[in-house]
């Protein structure tokens, strides 16, 4: 469901989007930065995590091409852009105040590279100790947190970043001053004597400034910047990080723009404090097979040939899995569109999952540590008894593995209006149909009422919940469960709306999606990446069609009577305000013409899961 807040920032977030892209275009010009190291080669081999871009400059010229871009230079939406910025600008003028910069100051600080990175902590150990006292025995936790260094490449906007250190210079009256002459750099070190941890360390060479929250670090880091050798290896040598960035390059090779890369299980051990407790956790891991997590990460590429955006996310796993990675089970399989998907829906997707191997998985996890055969006994026996069925046999063996998520949009337009339909295909729709639902219904009927509906063709049972907040108010849409079987498919739908869709294209009186170009040209992209390869998951969105919705709740008067109230104290809602006040909302066609469909897979390889993301470019 979605509530007032989340149309509202979803708007918001489009048209600061818009805003800075277009704002920052035009000061995006300048030399391109001298040859120097980049955050790969500067942060230590053993980075915990870590996002970078590569270059904002590059960042903001790619914006001005994709579909933000022109969005922003559209000519109806200017007054409107323009207006909301510098109402933004304006009602955030106390931040100044704070760092001795505006917002739009603050935003025009980095032109070239910008990274942040979560460190090892240089000074040991998270350590735990016991304490016994007349009250009983005390545990105190020493934290010594990772440390946070930051890469910034303001260029010729440097002297911003000195104002707010001057005001950081004024504003830390317990903090000790340091300055060390290092070759031809200074490293300025702060820290509070009596709190250890309160620290923070920099220095600033050719418009660049690096900043770390643990002062150890800063030495190895400018000996790294200025070509001295080290023992210490760097993130560049890292084989989990390069293999990882490899896989989240574009289709042509195209290297991203915004990229991040997060180690888990370092993270769980630097934080974890070092006791008996915590060292039986980290214990447990390889039976658990978590250990088998090797990295996270990820990249978005945007306006590159051919797209308006390509987004990566792979989770890199050891081989064999074990423990809780057996239970990641895609499998490949068909991903086309079922025949009664209509083509209205604004977004799909479907997953092939061997289902079959995950229950085994925690079945054998679970007795592990509960006993032999204790799934069974704790957990199906019961569930056998409350619905008089063998709910292992003739649900979960029933599952033929195939799920499929589909959405729509309930008119006229509710904050709710969004509508789910999930369906999930059986080995036998006949026996569950017969022998399983009735007895399903027969739990659900003790606190719903259930009646039976015709929806065409179809037959489905709707639940009708008790008296909720939708009923006496004209903002929200009344739920609905409908539950109908469709070819061999177990079909669920949260509106009557969506399954008369169903049921219209189910009998041919619609188009299916299957048929429809937007779908065929995402089709052919999802094809022509995997060569002919099948995956375990596709996904298609029509972004217009979500945003629509948020657009027509933003242009309805008492909507705007809500965010009144929401931007009393908040500066972001009213410059929202201000410019939705100010001035009209063009129609929306305006918008929809820059928008292009988008979609996805998800495949299963030897070095873990991989799902990629894009849009479309929409000439």
């Amino acid at each position: 469901m979605l509530s007032m807040k989340t149309v509202v920032l979803s708007l918001s977030c489009m048209l600061l989007t818009i805003s800075l892209s277009e704002s920052s275009l035009a000061q995006s010009t300048g030399a391109s930065a001298t040859s120097r190291l980049t955050a790969p080669q500067l942060f230590p081999e053993k980075t915990l995590a870590y996002v970078r871009i590569d270059d904002m400059r590059q960042l903001k010229a790619d914006l001005g091409r994709s579909s933000i871009g022109k969005l922003g230079n559209d000519e109806q939406l200017k007054p409107i852009l323009s207006e909301f910025y510098g109402s933004l600008v304006r009602n955030t003028a106390q931040l100044q105040e704070v760092i001795g910069l505006n917002l739009d100051e603050l935003l025009s600080i980095p032109s070239g590279e910008l990274s942040i990175a979560l460190l090892p902590n240089k000074r040991g150990d998270i350590s735990a100790k016991r304490e016994k006292s007349d009250d009983g025995e005390k545990v105190t936790v020493e934290v010594r947190a990772p440390a946070i260094a930051l890469l910034l490449d303001a260029g010729q906007e440097i002297s911003s970043v000195q104002v707010m250190l001057n005001r950081m210079h004024d504003a830390a009256t317990e903090m000790v001053h340091e300055e060390k002459p290092f070759e031809r750099l200074t490293l300025h070190r702060y820290q509070n004597p009596e709190r250890r941890q309160q620290q923070f360390a920099y220095f600033i060479d050719d418009g660049v400034i690096i900043a770390t929250s643990d002062a150890d670090y800063l030495e190895s880091l400018a000996a790294r910047w200025l070509g001295q050798s080290s023992p210490e290896g760097v993130l560049a040598d890292n084989r989990k990080f390069t293999s990882m960035m490899a896989r989240c390059v574009g289709t042509a090779g195209e290297r991203p723009q915004i990229s991040f890369y997060v180690d888990p299980l370092e993270i769980v051990r630097q934080f974890l404090p070092k006791n008996a407790g915590t060292s039986m956790v980290l214990a447990m891991l390889p039976a658990l097979g978590v250990d088998g997590i090797e990295a996270v990460g990820g990249s978005a590429i945007i306006a590159p040939p051919d797209f308006d955006s390509i987004s990566h996310f792979h989770l890199s796993l050891a081989s064999p899995r074990r423990g809780v990675l057996s239970l990641l089970r895609p499998k490949s399989g068909s991903t086309t569109p079922e025949v009664w998907v209509p083509d209205s829906v604004a977004s799909y997707s479907t997953i092939n999952w061997d289902l079959a191997s995950t229950l085994q998985g925690i079945e054998r996890l679970f007795n592990q540590f509960r006993g032999d055969d204790a799934l069974n006994e704790t957990v199906f026996a019961r569930l056998d008894k409350r619905l008089d069925l063998n709910f292992r046999k003739d649900v979960l063996d029933n599952f033929e593995g195939r799920i499929t998520l589909l959405q729509g949009f309930v008119r006229p337009v509710k904050i709710n209006s969004g509508s789910n339909v999930y369906a999930v295909r059986l080995k036998n729709p006949e026996y569950f149909k017969n022998n399983v639902l009735p007895k399903l219904l027969k739990q659900v009927e003790q606190r719903l009422e259930i009646t039976t509906e015709g929806f065409g063709k179809l037959t489905a049972q709707v639940f009708i919940p008790g008296r909720t907040q939708s009923d006496s108010s004209p903002a929200m849409r009344q739920p609905e469960v409908c539950v109908a079987f469709i070819d061999d498919y177990l079909v669920v739908a949260d509106s009557r709306y969506m399954m008369r869709q169903l049921a219209d294209c189910s009998a041919g009186g619609s188009p299916p999606l299957k048929e429809s170009l937007e779908y065929q040209l995402i089709s052919d992209r999802i094809a022509a990446q995997l060569q002919d390869k099948e995956c375990s998951a596709i996904s298609f969105a029509r972004p217009e069609e979500s945003l629509q919705m948020f657009y027509e709740l933003a242009r309805d008067p008492k909507n705007r009577e809500r965010l009144k109230g929401m931007s009393e104290n908040n500066p972001f809602f009213k410059a929202l305000l201000s410019a939705l006040e100010s001035h009209e909302l063009p129609p929306f066609s305006v918008i929809a013409k820059y928008l292009a469909p988008s979609g996805g897979y998800l495949v299963e390889e030897e070095t873990g899961l991989h799902y990629m993301s894009f849009t479309l470019r929409r000439e």
